[in-house]
C-alpha cells in the first residue's frame, strides 16, 4: 500500500475514534438474530515474548471489543482476529486509547492496513481476485472466511506460490498448506517459544534488536516471499527441466540464436568437440533473446536452453542471480561468454563469486565503430575490468589478440591467456563449377552480410553502380543503419536473408564481393572459399588471415571503389585463372582450418585433461 492510502487509513481511525469519544457511536450496531442480550467477554493478559508493554497494548485494545452478539460478522471476526498481529503492523495506532482493531478494519474494507491474520494478505488476495474487492459484504477478508477459503481461493502472503507449484511437484493448495503450518509453528516459537526467548534474552543486551519484533508481521520464507524471488527459482528449474537435470562438460552463453545457418563459433566448437566428448555434454544457453538455432548448427543430443524467455518479466538483478546459479549447477569444465550482455552484467556483481568456482572464458571478434570514427564494443567494454579474474579470453583472429596486446600493454604471460581459435571450414560444401562465358554472358557477383555500417554497404552499392554492366544480387537485412546508401541501383537485387550458403544457387556465379569496413575472420568468406567462387574482399581486421593475393582478391584501399572494380574486372577477363586461385583458396584452408585441429586445440583449453584422456582412449 502506498504511503497516501495508509495515511488515509489512519486519519480514517483517528475520525472513528473521535466520533466515538463524541458519543456519535463506533462500529454500525447491527443486530445478530440472537435472543439472548449481549455478552462483554473476559479480557485476560497473556504474556509473550514480545514484552509487557505490547501485551498489555493488546490486552486493551481487546477490551475496546463490542459485546458479542451486535453484530454478526464482528463476531466472526473476533474469531479469528490477531490482535498481536495487527498491532505489530501498525505502531501509528498504539496511542490512541479507544482503538478497536475489529471495528476500524471492518469498516476499511478492502483499503485495511494490516493483516486480522498472519496467514493472509489482502494486497495479495485482491491482486489474485481482483473481483473480491467490489460486491462483497464489509470486508474481502471476512468472505474469504465466510466462502472463499473453501472453495480455494488464495490468501496467503507468500508470492509465488504458482510459480513454485512446479517446482516442488504439489499443488499450490498444497503449498499453502505447508506455509500455513510452518509460518504458525514459527510465530508460536517466536512469541511464547524458546526461540522468542532467546530473542527477549538478546533485546535485553542490544535494545536495538526489539525493533525487529515489528518484522514477524512480516515473514518471509524463501524462496516465496517474492514473486521475483520466487521467479527466478522458477526460471533456473524451468532451463533445467528442458536440459535433462544433467551436468554438463561445456556451456556456451550467447545472447541469441545468430542469424544465418552457418555454424559461427558455438557451432563450430560444439563439432569439433563432440569428438572429445559427449554432444549432450555441451549446453547452449541463450540469455538476450530466445529462440532455438538453425538447422545444422549443432551436432545432434547438444541441449539448447531458452534462459530469455524462462527469465522474461524478472528484474535485472534477478534475472543475473539466477542466470550465475543456473550456470553454477551446471558444474562444467569451462564457461564460454559469447556475447551474452546478461552475463557480463551479472559479472560486474558476481564476477569474482562465479570465477571463484568456474572457469570463464570471454569471447571477442571484433571492435566496433561508430559514425564519428571512435571505436566501442565488447572488446574495448569488457576485456579490461574481466580479463583479470576469467581464466581466458577466446577470439577468432591474430589481428584481435595482437590488437587487445598492445592497447593494453599485456605481458607475454598474459598474452598467452588469449587463445585464438582459427575457426574450421566445412570441406563438405561442394565446390561449384566455373561459368561458360560466351558473348551474351552478363557476369554476376553477389553480396551478402547485415545491412549495417560494418558491412559498407554504401561501398558495394556504389561498385555496382560503376558496373552497370553486370548484375548484383544482395542478401541480408534491408535496414539502412547509419548513414544513407542511397538508391539502389536497377542492377541490384534485394534477396532478403538466407538460411546457409549451402541453398544458394551458384551455378551462375562469377564472384563474391565483401566490403567490411572492419572485422575480425568472417565466417561468410570461410564458408564461400568452399565453394570455390572467386573473392573480392576488404583487407581489414583478420581478412589477411583468410585471403591473400596468390588465392583471392585481398583489397588493400577498401574505401576505394574503383579497387574493387578493378578487382572484379580481372576476375570476368580471366575466368581460368579465378577458379585456378579459388580452388588454391579451397584447398589451403583445408588444410590450415581443419575441424580435427580445431577440436584438438579447444579440448586442450576447455576441457580437463582427465576428461580429454577418458574419451580419447
Amino acid at each position: 500500500m502506498s504511503a497516501s492510502s495508509r495515511e488515509r487509513f489512519f486519519e480514517r481511525a483517528r475520525r472513528r475514534l473521535r466520533r466515538s469519544a463524541e458519543g456519535g457511536g463506533g462500529a454500525p450496531a447491527r443486530a445478530a438474530p440472537h435472543e439472548r442480550a449481549p455478552v462483554v467477554p473476559d479480557v485476560v493478559e497473556e504474556r509473550t515474548n514480545v514484552g509487557p508493554m505490547m501485551d498489555a497494548l493488546v490486552t486493551r485494545v481487546k477490551r475496546n471489543q463490542q459485546p458479542l452478539g451486535v453484530d454478526a460478522d464482528y463476531d466472526l471476526l473476533r474469531e479469528h482476529f490477531d490482535h498481536l498481529h495487527f498491532m505489530l503492523q501498525n505502531p501509528a495506532l498504539h496511542d490512541e486509547p479507544d482503538l478497536d482493531p475489529i471495528a476500524l478494519f471492518l469498516e476499511s474494507g478492502a483499503e485495511a492496513v494490516g493483516s486480522p491474520d498472519y496467514n493472509f494478505s489482502m494486497k495479495d488476495y485482491l491482486g489474485r481476485y481482483p473481483a473480491r474487492r467490489r460486491g462483497v459484504e464489509r470486508s474481502p477478508y471476512l468472505a474469504w472466511i465466510k466462502r472463499w477459503r473453501a472453495a480455494g481461493e488464495i490468501a496467503d502472503p507468500a508470492q509465488g506460490i504458482e510459480q513454485m507449484a512446479e517446482v516442488l511437484h504439489l499443488e499450490p493448495a498444497e503449498i499453502v498448506e505447508e506455509l500455513v503450518a510452518t509460518r504458525t509453528d514459527m510465530m508460536e516459537r517466536l512469541r511464547t517459544g524458546k526461540l522468542g526467548e532467546m530473542f527477549a534474552k538478546a533485546t535485553e543486551l542490544e535494545p536495538l534488536i526489539g525493533a525487529v519484533w515489528i518484522e514477524t508481521a512480516r515473514t518471509r520464507m524463501i524462496p516465496l516471499h517474492g514473486k521475483f524471488v520466487s521467479g527466478a527459482v522458477a526460471a533456473i528449474y524451468a532451463c533445467q527441466k528442458s536440459a535433462g537435470f544433467k551436468r554438463a562438460r561445456l556451456v556456451m552463453v550467447t545472447n541469441r540464436p545468430r542469424w544465418g545457418g552457418g555454424r559461427r563459433l558455438e557451432g563450430h566448437l560444439a563439432h569439433a568437440l563432440s569428438g572429445t566428448i559427449e554432444a549432450e555434454d555441451i549446453v547452449v544457453v541463450y540469455t538476450d533473446a530466445g529462440g532455438a538455432a538453425p538447422t545444422g548448427r549443432f551436432p545432434a543430443g547438444v541441449r539448447e536452453i531458452d534462459f530469455a524467455a524462462a527469465a522474461e518479466g524478472l528484474p535485472d538483478e534477478h534475472k543475473q542471480q539466477a542466470l550465475v546459479s543456473l550456470l553454477r549447477s551446471f558444474r562444467a569444465d569451462a564457461i564460454i561468454n559469447i556475447n551474452s550482455r546478461v552475463l557480463y552484467a551479472a559479472m560486474t556483481s558476481y564476477g569474482k563469486a562465479i570465477a571463484a568456482s568456474e572457469r570463464i572464458f570471454l569471447c571477442f571478434f571484433v571492435r566496433e565503430r561508430r559514425a564519428q570514427g571512435n571505436w566501442f564494443g565488447m572488446p574495448l567494454q569488457f576485456f579490461y575490468p574481466f580479463f583479470e579474474i576469467v581464466a581466458g579470453v577466446i577470439t577468432d583472429s591474430e589481428h584481435l589478440r595482437d590488437e587487445l596486446t598492445e592497447m593494453y600493454q599485456l605481458s607475454e604471460a598474459d598474452r598467452e591467456r588469449i587463445h585464438v581459435f582459427r575457426a574450421p571450414v566445412e570441406p563438405q560444401l561442394p565446390a561449384t563449377v566455373a561459368v561458360e562465358i560466351d558473348s551474351t554472358h552478363r557476369p554476376v557477383v553477389y553480396w551478402a552480410g547485415r545491412w549495417d555500417r560494418q558491412k559498407r554497404v554504401d561501398i558495394a552499392l556504389d561498385v555496382a553502380r560503376r558496373m552497370p554492366d553486370v548484375d548484383f544480387r544482395f542478401w541480408g537485412e534491408a535496414v539502412f543503419k547509419g548513414a544513407p546508401v542511397g538508391e539502389v541501383p536497377a542492377n541490384v537485387r534485394l534477396e532478403g536473408r538466407y538460411d546457409h550458403i549451402a541453398g544458394l544457387d551458384l551455378s551462375q556465379v562469377d564472384a563474391w564481393l565483401y566490403t567490411s569496413g572492419w572485422d575480425g575472420v568472417p565466417s561468410l568468406l570461410l564458408e564461400v572459399a568452399m565453394t570455390e567462387v572467386p573473392l573480392v574482399a576488404s583487407r581489414v581486421g583478420g581478412v589477411g588471415e583468410v585471403l591473400s593475393p596468390e588465392d583471392a582478391w585481398p583489397v588493400t584501399d577498401w574505401e576505394n571503389p574503383d579497387a574493387y572494380e578493378k578487382a572484379l574486372r580481372e576476375i570476368f577477363s580471366d575466368p581460368q585463372e579465378a577458379r585456378r586461385r579459388s580452388h588454391a583458396l579451397r584447398e589451403r584452408l583445408k588444410r590450415e582450418r581443419s575441424q580435427s585441429e580445431y577440436g584438438d586445440h579447444a579440448a586442450r583449453v576447455l576441457l580437463s585433461r582427465d576428461e580429454v584422456s577418458r574419451k580419447s582412449r
